[in-house]
């Protein structure tokens, strides 16, 4: 890229420098335009370099332990020059916006191409893949680094399907490892980042026995994860599990095991995944390399050197029996594949960005409606009715997954309506998508629905209308063979609207209201999960199927615990949108509304919230991230999203004490 280097070409505190890379942009010369991926610590944006597209990754900076790790990353970054590992075109490493610029990967994860698009590679794909992931390791090791988290997702893929190592966020030098390990066992840490995550299934299903056994981290560890991957991309199904698509992996694994059960079964019982078969076109000596890889005794599993040498004798070997001429005509065969294989993969990642097509239809229902909200209004047009003054903040974080599958939406003042307020939370189960459209068509059905209904009747219709609208955007696209059939997206959704004193909830699924009266919480809402006899009875009666699976009532194949989503087409009507109202007329005795995915209510009671809110500078902003942050800490294994609304003003005494 033409991007001018400008000096001195170091970070703002002159730890990084680098000849080739440039570490700091003028504004002018990159353009931020969607997000393409969102991990705990990152959200990658697809972006414009020097005219030319580019990956964004712009990490989440809360602390400054965050913006050493980003320096500390760069460093590393910047020594790295190996073909297999994913290049850094650029960096800016200068307050406010930090950020890595990375070559973009057309076609996208090996994960996502293993789960999302259930690829199945040839043997010929996956030795050259497995030599290349092999050799960047290789180099790795060589310059004295370990990676420490080596799985599909962070392996990413160009054009022509060559294998890519990315995410350096917890490589380590060698000689830094013992001090580094002692000091991540020795705190609790943040949350988020595969190595941290000590019982974080995405992350687990990687991690070598020793590691599980709070031994210190070596070179041999990234051996170990290397076996798991490769065999995973022989059989492409997630570890531990029979099912290629990644979206319900973490509920299968919850279904068979605890984390503690699969840790121990890794560590004393000596449990791996199931071992590719004949059927995947492996040699013997490749699936006897596998098994060596993830050996339990860490000096049997062989080097990057001898994993490099023995896959090219295997390569060699099949090329010979195949014959060179043979050899040379399916190389080129496999090339024209490959390239179409890359095109379809972007046509696939631009129809399905759910978030623009809910955005697109809330535009189209909401036109030409807004006159609607006044009949809400005139309909509470009381002169003595109590006036709430609203502040509103929110905070969303992955927790302990891997990937973020909650949305949100504020929306005060809807319509300019300075006395209607609107808020969502959607909680995405088999993958975001759900999640993703909902929160951005609700608004628009709501608004559309203003006309004719009152503030009940609309988040009623609401729920329902948002629902059909997914499905059917889901059926267009299994016409089209854009989606795989047998993807069920879901999320649950719970909506707040404050019409002058009036707020009304809607709720379906376990996502949770609460409101503090006079210091009390008071719950708005109620978990729809198959726990509950009542929705039980209901799923059954309506044709559902529920049964109790290893440690709790789940509906279905599928094995949901919620019993009311929007989405999750295989399991209706039995799991309905329709959702359950309160309405609550608000007085000067209420503080504050706290509205909350599960990941928040699973480790936090409605009194500790209140509590944990009190002893909280009364920001709302502040508070929703206290909130999250405590669930986190408390052992939280979902995502976690809290949207925090203050009912009346807050004095300067009550934002500082």
């Amino acid at each position: 890229m033409g991007v001018e280097i400008m000096e001195p070409n170091t970070c703002i505190r002159g730890c990084c420098s680098s000849n080739s890379i440039p570490l700091h942009l003028p504004p002018s010369c990159y353009t931020l335009l969607s997000p393409i991926a969102r991990g705990g610590e990152s959200v990658v944006y697809e972006g414009i370099l020097d005219g030319r597209r580019v990956a964004v990754k712009k990490p989440i900076l809360s602390t400054s332990e965050d913006i050493d790790k980003f320096h500390k990353e760069l460093q590393l970054l910047c020594t790295l020059d190996h073909p297999g590992i994913a290049r850094l075109a650029a960096a800016h490493a200068k307050p406010p916006n930090y950020m890595f610029f990375f070559e973009l990967y057309e076609s996208g994860n090996l994960a996502g191409k293993l789960h999302v698009e259930e690829w199945s590679p040839s043997i010929d794909q996956v030795l050259r893949i497995s030599i290349q992931l092999a050799k960047a390791l290789q180099y790795l090791h060589n310059q004295g680094i370990v990676h420490r988290d080596v799985k599909p997702a962070n392996v990413l893929l160009d054009r022509n399907l060559c294998a890519h190592l990315a995410d350096f966020g917890l490589a380590e030098y060698r000689k830094n490892l013992k001090g580094v390990s002692m000091e991540n066992w020795r705190s609790s840490g943040k949350p988020t980042g595969g190595f941290h995550k000590k019982n974080m299934v995405g992350t687990l299903i990687y991690m070598a026995p020793e590691i599980l056994k709070k031994e210190i981290h070596t070179e041999k560890s990234d051996v170990y994860s290397f076996g798991i991957s490769i065999n995973e991309l022989l059989t492409g199904v997630v570890p531990y599990t029979d099912l290629r698509a990644e979206a319900q992996a973490h509920t299968v694994l919850e279904m068979n095991y605890t984390e503690q059960q699969l840790t121990a079964a890794v560590v004393s019982g000596n449990l791996r995944p199931a071992l590719a078969g004949p059927e995947s076109g492996a040699s013997a000596s490749m699936l006897s390399l596998i098994q060596r890889c993830w050996d339990e005794n860490p000096q049997i599993r062989p080097s990057f050197d001898n994993i490099v040498l023995e896959l090219s004798t295997v390569l060699e070997h099949k090329l010979k029996t195949m014959g060179e001429n043979q050899a040379g005509g399916e190389s080129t065969i496999l090339q024209d594949q490959l390239s179409d294989g890359a095109n379809k993969v972007q046509i696939f990642r631009e129809s399905i960005n759910w978030s623009t097509q809910g955005e697109e239809l809330s535009k189209k229902v909401s036109l030409a409606v807004n006159l609607g909200l006044r009949n809400w209004l005139d309909s509470s047009n009381d002169p003595l009715a109590y006036h709430p003054v609203l502040s509103w903040g929110s905070f969303a974080t992955c927790g302990k997954r891997e990937t973020m599958e909650d949305r949100h939406f504020l929306m005060p003042h809807m319509c300019d309506e300075k006395d209607i307020h609107v808020f969502g939370i959607f909680d995405g189960h088999r993958g975001a998508a759900a999640a993703e459209f909902s929160a951005q068509a609700m608004p628009g059905f709501l608004r559309s629905l203003a006309f004719v209904t009152s503030p009940k009747s609309a988040l009623f219709e609401v729920f329902i209308s948002t629902d059909l609208a997914f499905r059917n955007e889901l059926d267009s696209h299994r016409k089209s063979r854009v989606i795989q059939k047998d993807w069920h997206p879901g999320c649950t959704a719970i909506a707040a609207l404050i019409v002058r004193d009036k707020l009304f909830i809607a709720n379906a699924g376990d996502c949770r209201s609460i409101l503090c009266r006079s210091g009390r919480a008071f719950s708005l809402s109620k978990d729809h999960i198959a726990s509950c006899l009542e929705e039980r009875e209901r799923v059954v009666s309506a044709g559902g199927l529920v049964k109790w699976q290893v440690d709790t009532w789940r509906v279905g194949p599928a094995a949901l615990q919620v019993t009311r989503s929007i989405g999750d087409d295989d399991l209706k009507p039995a799991v309905t949108a329709e959702p359950e109202i309160t309405e609550t007329t608000l007085s000067s005795e209420d503080e504050f509304l706290v509205m909350a995915s599960d990941g928040l209510w699973d480790v936090v009671s409605n009194e500790e919230v209140v509590d944990i809110i009190r002893d909280t500078v009364k920001e709302p902003g502040m508070c929703s991230k206290r909130l999250a942050t405590e669930a986190a800490e408390r052992g939280s294994k979902d995502n976690i999203t809290v949207i925090v609304v203050f009912l009346r003003p807050v004095s300067t005494a009550e934002r500082i004490y």
